[in-house]
Protein backbone atom coordinates (compact mmCIF):
# COMPACT_ATOMS: atom_id res chain seq x y z
CA UNK A 1 0.00 0.00 0.00
CA UNK A 2 2.95 2.28 1.37
CA UNK A 3 4.45 1.83 -2.76
CA UNK A 4 1.31 2.24 -4.90
CA UNK A 5 1.19 5.88 -2.56
CA UNK A 6 4.65 6.68 -3.14
CA UNK A 7 4.19 5.69 -6.99
CA UNK A 8 0.91 7.87 -7.00
CA UNK A 9 2.84 11.12 -5.33
CA UNK A 10 5.35 10.57 -7.96
CA UNK A 11 2.96 10.66 -11.22
CA UNK A 12 1.65 13.81 -9.55
CA UNK A 13 4.91 15.28 -9.49
CA UNK A 14 6.01 14.11 -12.93
CA UNK A 15 2.69 15.59 -14.10
CA UNK A 16 3.45 18.35 -12.70
CA UNK A 17 7.32 18.93 -14.24
CA UNK A 18 5.53 18.21 -17.69
CA UNK A 19 3.16 21.12 -17.49
CA UNK A 20 6.13 22.89 -16.21
CA UNK A 21 8.64 21.84 -18.70
CA UNK A 22 6.65 22.43 -21.78
CA UNK A 23 5.34 25.51 -20.68
CA UNK A 24 8.99 26.95 -20.12
CA UNK A 25 10.60 25.28 -22.95
CA UNK A 26 8.05 26.67 -25.46
CA UNK A 27 8.94 30.40 -24.61
CA UNK A 28 12.17 30.16 -22.65
CA UNK A 29 14.14 26.86 -23.81
CA UNK A 30 16.78 29.63 -25.35
CA UNK A 31 17.62 30.90 -22.32
CA UNK A 32 20.26 29.50 -19.69
CA UNK A 33 18.25 30.21 -16.42
CA UNK A 34 15.27 27.75 -18.21
CA UNK A 35 17.53 25.08 -19.23
CA UNK A 36 18.56 24.95 -15.30
CA UNK A 37 15.00 25.02 -14.08
CA UNK A 38 14.24 22.15 -16.36
CA UNK A 39 17.30 19.99 -15.33
CA UNK A 40 16.21 20.48 -11.47
CA UNK A 41 12.86 19.11 -12.36
CA UNK A 42 14.87 16.17 -13.53
CA UNK A 43 16.67 15.87 -10.57
CA UNK A 44 13.16 16.29 -8.45
CA UNK A 45 11.49 13.54 -10.48
CA UNK A 46 14.89 11.19 -10.19
CA UNK A 47 14.79 11.74 -6.74
CA UNK A 48 11.00 10.51 -6.57
CA UNK A 49 11.84 7.32 -8.54
CA UNK A 50 14.56 6.27 -7.46
CA UNK A 51 13.31 3.30 -5.30
CA UNK A 52 11.88 2.37 -8.25
CA UNK A 53 14.81 1.67 -10.49
CA UNK A 54 15.88 -1.23 -10.86
CA UNK A 55 19.36 -1.51 -8.59
CA UNK A 56 21.52 -1.61 -11.23
CA UNK A 57 20.73 2.41 -11.96
CA UNK A 58 20.72 3.41 -8.56
CA UNK A 59 24.04 4.79 -8.80
CA UNK A 60 23.15 6.87 -12.20
CA UNK A 61 19.79 8.18 -10.12
CA UNK A 62 21.77 9.06 -7.18
CA UNK A 63 24.46 10.56 -9.37
CA UNK A 64 21.64 12.70 -11.03
CA UNK A 65 19.84 13.80 -7.70
CA UNK A 66 23.57 15.45 -6.68
CA UNK A 67 23.05 17.84 -9.24
CA UNK A 68 19.84 19.34 -8.13
CA UNK A 69 21.52 21.77 -5.36
CA UNK A 70 23.64 22.86 -8.78
CA UNK A 71 20.64 23.20 -10.80
CA UNK A 72 18.66 25.15 -8.18
CA UNK A 73 21.72 27.72 -7.80
CA UNK A 74 22.55 28.30 -11.95
CA UNK A 75 18.84 29.23 -12.44
CA UNK A 76 18.67 31.39 -9.49
CA UNK A 77 22.18 32.97 -11.28
CA UNK A 78 20.97 32.92 -14.24
CA UNK A 79 17.62 34.59 -13.24
CA UNK A 80 18.38 37.33 -11.14
CA UNK A 81 21.79 38.27 -11.45
CA UNK A 82 23.50 40.74 -13.76
CA UNK A 83 25.35 38.12 -16.09
CA UNK A 84 28.03 40.68 -15.71
CA UNK A 85 28.63 39.60 -11.94
CA UNK A 86 30.94 36.95 -11.89
CA UNK A 87 30.79 33.79 -9.93
CA UNK A 88 34.30 32.20 -10.41
CA UNK A 89 34.27 30.16 -6.81
CA UNK A 90 30.35 29.67 -6.49
CA UNK A 91 31.23 28.28 -9.70
CA UNK A 92 33.74 25.93 -8.48
CA UNK A 93 31.69 24.71 -5.26
CA UNK A 94 28.21 23.98 -7.42
CA UNK A 95 30.34 21.91 -9.95
CA UNK A 96 32.49 20.26 -7.24
CA UNK A 97 29.11 19.24 -5.42
CA UNK A 98 28.21 17.12 -8.32
CA UNK A 99 31.24 16.01 -9.96
CA UNK A 100 33.09 14.77 -7.17
CA UNK A 101 30.53 12.23 -6.43
CA UNK A 102 30.55 11.41 -10.07
CA UNK A 103 33.85 10.97 -10.17
CA UNK A 104 33.47 8.29 -6.98
CA UNK A 105 31.19 6.41 -8.80
CA UNK A 106 33.26 5.90 -12.11
CA UNK A 107 36.21 4.99 -10.16
CA UNK A 108 34.69 1.90 -8.31
CA UNK A 109 33.42 3.21 -5.63
CA UNK A 110 36.50 2.81 -3.29
CA UNK A 111 36.15 2.94 0.28
CA UNK A 112 39.03 5.49 1.01
CA UNK A 113 37.79 8.00 -0.98
CA UNK A 114 34.06 8.33 0.23
CA UNK A 115 35.20 11.08 3.24
CA UNK A 116 36.56 13.28 -0.02
CA UNK A 117 34.49 12.19 -2.43
CA UNK A 118 30.78 11.49 -0.80
CA UNK A 119 30.92 12.71 2.60
CA UNK A 120 32.06 16.27 1.51
CA UNK A 121 30.47 17.01 -1.43
CA UNK A 122 26.98 16.56 0.73
CA UNK A 123 28.44 19.50 3.03
CA UNK A 124 28.69 21.10 -0.45
CA UNK A 125 25.34 20.65 -1.70
CA UNK A 126 23.87 22.31 1.61
CA UNK A 127 26.18 25.58 0.66
CA UNK A 128 25.64 25.44 -2.80
CA UNK A 129 21.46 25.76 -1.66
CA UNK A 130 22.44 28.61 0.55
CA UNK A 131 23.94 30.47 -2.37
CA UNK A 132 20.87 29.89 -4.10
CA UNK A 133 18.70 31.40 -1.82
CA UNK A 134 21.37 34.40 -1.43
CA UNK A 135 20.77 35.32 -5.37
CA UNK A 136 16.90 35.11 -4.83
CA UNK A 137 17.42 37.07 -1.86
CA UNK A 138 20.36 39.58 -2.94
CA UNK A 139 19.21 42.61 -5.05
CA UNK A 140 15.63 42.36 -4.49
CA UNK A 141 14.94 45.36 -4.16
CA UNK A 142 16.58 46.99 -6.89
CA UNK A 143 14.30 43.79 -8.67
CA UNK A 144 11.99 46.72 -10.90
CA UNK A 145 10.11 43.39 -12.66
CA UNK A 146 7.29 42.97 -10.49
CA UNK A 147 6.64 39.66 -12.00
CA UNK A 148 9.86 38.51 -11.22
CA UNK A 149 9.69 40.10 -7.46
CA UNK A 150 6.69 37.47 -6.92
CA UNK A 151 8.62 34.76 -8.75
CA UNK A 152 11.53 35.29 -5.80
CA UNK A 153 9.20 35.34 -2.59
CA UNK A 154 7.77 31.83 -4.34
CA UNK A 155 10.81 30.76 -5.25
CA UNK A 156 12.04 31.17 -1.53
CA UNK A 157 8.55 29.25 0.05
CA UNK A 158 8.61 26.33 -2.45
CA UNK A 159 12.52 25.49 -2.58
CA UNK A 160 12.82 25.88 1.01
CA UNK A 161 9.92 23.39 1.82
CA UNK A 162 11.99 20.61 -0.69
CA UNK A 163 15.37 21.54 1.04
CA UNK A 164 14.05 22.27 4.18
CA UNK A 165 12.37 18.85 4.15
CA UNK A 166 12.68 16.47 0.79
CA UNK A 167 16.62 17.07 1.05
CA UNK A 168 17.26 17.52 4.76
CA UNK A 169 14.96 14.69 5.54
CA UNK A 170 16.73 12.11 2.72
CA UNK A 171 20.33 12.89 3.83
CA UNK A 172 19.76 13.14 7.43
CA UNK A 173 17.25 9.65 7.33
CA UNK A 174 14.26 11.80 8.70
CA UNK A 175 10.84 10.68 7.39
CA UNK A 176 10.01 8.15 4.74
CA UNK A 177 9.58 8.78 1.04
CA UNK A 178 5.78 9.47 1.17
CA UNK A 179 6.60 12.61 3.12
CA UNK A 180 9.56 13.71 0.78
CA UNK A 181 6.99 13.17 -2.12
CA UNK A 182 4.73 15.40 -0.63
CA UNK A 183 7.24 18.03 -0.19
CA UNK A 184 7.89 18.06 -3.61
CA UNK A 185 4.56 17.87 -4.86
CA UNK A 186 3.95 20.79 -3.07
CA UNK A 187 7.09 22.89 -4.02
CA UNK A 188 6.29 22.00 -7.76
CA UNK A 189 2.52 23.22 -7.56
CA UNK A 190 3.72 26.61 -5.86
CA UNK A 191 6.22 27.14 -8.59
CA UNK A 192 3.68 26.35 -11.42
CA UNK A 193 1.56 28.90 -9.62
CA UNK A 194 4.33 31.68 -9.49
CA UNK A 195 5.86 30.86 -12.66
CA UNK A 196 2.35 30.94 -14.35
CA UNK A 197 2.32 34.33 -13.60
CA UNK A 198 3.82 37.58 -15.91
CA UNK A 199 5.66 34.68 -17.66
CA UNK A 200 6.91 37.25 -20.54
CA UNK A 201 8.84 39.10 -17.88
CA UNK A 202 10.71 36.21 -17.15
CA UNK A 203 14.21 34.62 -16.92
CA UNK A 204 15.70 38.09 -19.12
CA UNK A 205 17.75 40.94 -17.32
CA UNK A 206 17.18 42.66 -21.00
CA UNK A 207 15.29 45.74 -20.80
CA UNK A 208 12.33 45.75 -22.75
CA UNK A 209 11.77 48.10 -25.61
CA UNK A 210 10.64 51.19 -25.44
CA UNK A 211 9.66 54.11 -27.41
CA UNK A 212 12.38 55.87 -29.48
CA UNK A 213 11.29 59.46 -27.86
CA UNK A 214 11.79 58.12 -23.93
CA UNK A 215 15.79 57.02 -22.73
CA UNK A 216 17.24 53.74 -23.65
CA UNK A 217 19.89 51.99 -22.01
CA UNK A 218 21.86 52.27 -25.24
CA UNK A 219 22.03 56.04 -25.12
CA UNK A 220 25.13 57.92 -23.81
CA UNK A 221 23.13 60.64 -22.72
CA UNK A 222 19.86 59.19 -21.28
CA UNK A 223 19.91 61.16 -18.21
CA UNK A 224 19.34 64.63 -20.51
CA UNK A 225 16.88 62.68 -22.85
CA UNK A 226 13.22 62.78 -20.81
CA UNK A 227 10.33 60.83 -22.38
CA UNK A 228 7.81 62.75 -24.85
CA UNK A 229 5.52 65.34 -23.17
CA UNK A 230 2.50 62.86 -23.29
CA UNK A 231 4.75 60.11 -21.42
CA UNK A 232 4.99 62.79 -18.69
CA UNK A 233 1.50 64.01 -18.72
CA UNK A 234 0.02 60.55 -18.37
CA UNK A 235 2.79 60.08 -15.86
CA UNK A 236 3.78 62.58 -13.32
CA UNK A 237 5.85 60.51 -11.48
CA UNK A 238 8.14 60.29 -14.68
CA UNK A 239 7.99 64.28 -14.89
CA UNK A 240 9.05 64.41 -11.19
CA UNK A 241 12.34 61.70 -11.44
CA UNK A 242 13.18 63.19 -14.56
CA UNK A 243 13.64 66.56 -13.03
CA UNK A 244 15.57 65.17 -10.06
CA UNK A 245 17.97 63.23 -12.11
CA UNK A 246 18.75 66.25 -14.31
CA UNK A 247 19.55 67.70 -11.50
CA UNK A 248 22.10 65.12 -10.71
CA UNK A 249 20.58 63.06 -7.89
CA UNK A 250 22.08 60.30 -9.48
CA UNK A 251 25.57 60.83 -8.47
CA UNK A 252 24.69 60.16 -4.66
CA UNK A 253 26.98 57.45 -2.91
CA UNK A 254 25.13 54.57 -2.02
CA UNK A 255 22.08 55.64 -3.87
CA UNK A 256 19.31 52.90 -3.37
CA UNK A 257 15.76 52.93 -4.24
CA UNK A 258 14.63 53.90 -1.35
CA UNK A 259 16.61 56.82 -0.87
CA UNK A 260 15.27 57.73 -4.55
CA UNK A 261 11.87 57.15 -3.43
CA UNK A 262 11.89 59.25 0.05
CA UNK A 263 13.73 61.93 -2.35
CA UNK A 264 10.75 61.65 -4.73
CA UNK A 265 7.83 61.31 -1.69
CA UNK A 266 7.02 58.30 -4.06
CA UNK A 267 6.19 55.05 -2.81
CA UNK A 268 9.01 52.38 -3.91
CA UNK A 269 6.12 50.37 -6.19
CA UNK A 270 5.70 53.57 -8.00
CA UNK A 271 8.90 54.28 -8.89
CA UNK A 272 9.69 50.77 -9.84
CA UNK A 273 6.95 50.69 -12.00
CA UNK A 274 8.11 54.19 -13.43
CA UNK A 275 11.27 53.06 -14.06
CA UNK A 276 10.46 49.69 -15.31
CA UNK A 277 7.36 50.31 -17.76
CA UNK A 278 8.14 54.07 -18.89
CA UNK A 279 11.89 53.45 -19.07
CA UNK A 280 12.27 50.05 -19.94
CA UNK A 281 15.18 48.96 -17.42
CA UNK A 282 14.63 45.92 -15.01
CA UNK A 283 17.19 46.56 -13.11
CA UNK A 284 17.74 50.46 -10.85
CA UNK A 285 21.62 49.56 -10.66
CA UNK A 286 21.38 49.33 -14.67
CA UNK A 287 19.17 52.87 -14.51
CA UNK A 288 21.80 54.19 -12.22
CA UNK A 289 24.51 53.15 -13.82
CA UNK A 290 23.39 54.09 -17.43
CA UNK A 291 23.01 57.99 -16.39
CA UNK A 292 26.39 57.87 -14.20
CA UNK A 293 28.13 56.50 -17.25
CA UNK A 294 26.75 58.15 -19.30
CA UNK A 295 28.32 61.82 -17.90
CA UNK A 296 31.00 60.07 -16.95
CA UNK A 297 31.62 59.14 -21.15
CA UNK A 298 30.60 62.90 -22.21
CA UNK A 299 33.63 64.46 -19.40
CA UNK A 300 36.20 61.77 -20.59
CA UNK A 301 36.28 63.47 -24.03
CA UNK A 302 35.52 67.24 -23.12
CA UNK A 303 37.60 67.20 -19.84
CA UNK A 304 40.84 65.28 -21.15
CA UNK A 305 42.81 66.63 -17.85
CA UNK A 306 40.39 65.80 -15.39
CA UNK A 307 42.33 62.61 -13.41
CA UNK A 308 39.72 59.55 -14.92
CA UNK A 309 39.30 58.58 -10.98
CA UNK A 310 38.51 62.19 -10.12
CA UNK A 311 35.19 61.31 -12.89
CA UNK A 312 34.69 58.56 -11.33
CA UNK A 313 34.12 60.06 -7.59
CA UNK A 314 32.32 62.68 -9.36
CA UNK A 315 29.53 60.43 -10.93
CA UNK A 316 28.70 58.60 -7.51
CA UNK A 317 31.07 55.46 -7.71
CA UNK A 318 33.32 54.77 -4.40
CA UNK A 319 35.93 52.66 -6.06
CA UNK A 320 37.43 52.32 -9.53
CA UNK A 321 36.69 48.18 -9.91
CA UNK A 322 32.41 49.27 -10.15
CA UNK A 323 33.43 52.36 -12.42
CA UNK A 324 35.47 49.83 -14.66
CA UNK A 325 32.77 47.16 -14.93
CA UNK A 326 29.88 49.66 -15.26
CA UNK A 327 31.74 51.61 -17.86
CA UNK A 328 32.78 48.59 -19.73
CA UNK A 329 29.39 47.02 -19.76
CA UNK A 330 27.76 50.01 -21.30
CA UNK A 331 30.53 50.73 -23.81
CA UNK A 332 32.35 47.38 -24.28
CA UNK A 333 35.82 49.50 -23.41
CA UNK A 334 37.89 50.66 -20.81
CA UNK A 335 37.74 54.22 -19.52
CA UNK A 336 41.10 55.38 -20.86
CA UNK A 337 40.68 53.61 -23.88
CA UNK A 338 37.24 54.98 -24.54
CA UNK A 339 38.80 58.85 -23.89
CA UNK A 340 41.73 58.16 -26.68
CA UNK A 341 39.49 58.35 -29.13
CA UNK A 342 39.64 61.84 -28.83
CA UNK A 343 43.03 61.71 -29.47
CA UNK A 344 44.31 63.38 -26.18
CA UNK A 345 46.47 61.05 -23.67
CA UNK A 346 44.35 60.56 -20.70
CA UNK A 347 45.28 61.78 -17.27
CA UNK A 348 45.55 59.15 -14.25
CA UNK A 349 44.75 59.45 -10.37
CA UNK A 350 44.67 57.55 -7.32
CA UNK A 351 41.74 55.02 -7.01
CA UNK A 352 39.03 55.72 -4.61
CA UNK A 353 38.84 54.09 -1.62
CA UNK A 354 36.24 51.46 -0.96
Amino acid sequence: MQSQAELFLAAMGTGLSLSLALLIGRDFLETRAAKAFILLLVCANTHMYHDFFPPAWHSLSWNVQSMAPAMFWIASRYTFVDPGEPRHLSWALALGSFLLPFSWVISGEPPALRPLLVDFPQILEYLVIAMGFYEIISNWSNDLVEARRRLRGGLLLSMGLATGWSIVSYTQNIGDDATRYIGIDTSLLIMVWFLLQGRPELWSLRPQPVPATQETPDDDNAQTQPANQQDEEDNPHLSQLHQLMANGFYREENLTLATLAEALEMPEYKLRATINKSLGYNNFNEYINQLRIGEAADRLLSEPDTPITNIALDVGYRTMSSFNRAFRKIHNTTPSLYRDQSGKPAATGSSPSA
